[in-house]
């Protein structure tokens, strides 16, 4: 077998990993429409979720996030997300809300998933969404 007839197999193979693999912090990009839940760990209360994440620079993001409280009380609220430095895939908001003061959130996003843990002065919980 001559040596270029070699070489095909795996040439092949590698552009077939590069052609199905997520490539590095491209496969975190935030941007999108995102669905999933809530969980207050402070008072067992959850709920349906989701949201919009838009690009505002390369570190910077606006989402808006939707959903339902005890079933029937709806809430809207924007957040900037900014990714943290020296990180691909997390970022962190602080936002003032009415009633709830400063709230914070910390968010893994990454392979189609975000999770984010929040907190503000009376309440700590969990986001875990999926792209949609």
């Amino acid at each position: 077998m001559n040596q270029r007839a070699s070489r095909s197999p795996v040439l092949i193979l590698v552009i077939l990993v590069l052609c199905v693999s997520p490539v590095g912090a491209v496969a975190a990009e935030p941007a999108g429409r995102w669905v999933g839940s809530w969980n207050s760990q402070s008072t067992g209360h959850r709920g349906a979720l989701r949201a919009r994440i838009r690009q505002v620079d390369e570190d910077t993001y606006r989402a808006w996030f939707a959903g339902r409280f005890a079933v029937v009380v709806p809430f809207v609220y924007p957040a900037k997300l900014e990714r943290v430095p020296g990180t691909s895939t997390r970022y962190r908001s602080d936002t003032r809300l009415p009633l709830m003061g400063n709230y914070r959130m910390t968010a893994d996003i990454g392979g189609g998933q975000f999770r984010a843990v929040y907190h503000s002065r009376s309440d700590r919980g969990m986001f875990i969404m999926n792209r949609r």
